[in-house]
């Protein structure tokens, strides 16, 4: 059994603990945040977390992984989990962001796909969600307003 709460050094004095998300609240308000990246093998969606004071938890980067029935029977599903998981303990800590939530999508290709392939969709993803991306600043910003800016009538009040 993997342990829950790996802990990945990126160097020698900063260490990455990687926790798993289980309740599917969060699981919804990460995909309520409407921040993902595609890619052939899966989908990436991510979201900052609820704001903690504590620093400790700022350091933790947490990852829930899902498999519909699209990706197969039972077997597929699991095989596809447990590739998933692998790819995001080498590679979170490179790409990855403290304080973030990430969800991680199994599409139908990820069981097969070769494992090297499936990092790099991986890293390429999370290279396109990073919050520094100027990008990404402009689709939260246009999220925000939905895309429809303040209405407001001839006598100065809102609708």
């Amino acid at each position: 059994m993997q342990n829950e709460n790996a802990q990945i050094p990126i160097t020698q004095n900063e260490i990455v603990k990687i926790s798993m998300l289980r309740k599917r609240q969060d699981f919804l308000r990460i995909a309520s945040g409407r921040i993902k990246w595609v890619s052939g093998s899966m989908i990436v969606q991510m979201a900052k977390r609820p704001e903690d004071n504590d620093s400790e938890h700022r350091a933790i980067i947490r990852v829930g992984y899902t498999a519909s029935k699209k990706v197969g029977n039972a077997v597929r599903r699991n095989r596809a989990k447990r590739r998933l998981r692998e790819v995001v303990r080498r590679a979170l800590p490179a790409g990855g962001k403290g304080g973030y939530d990430y969800v991680v999508i199994a599409r139908s290709d990820a069981p097969d796909i070769p494992f090297d392939q499936l990092i790099r969709d991986f890293s390429w993803c999370l290279k396109r969600l990073d919050p520094s991306n100027d990008k990404n600043k402009k689709a939260a910003d246009h999220r925000k307003s939905h895309g429809k800016p303040e209405q407001s009538a001839p006598d100065g009040v809102k609708r």
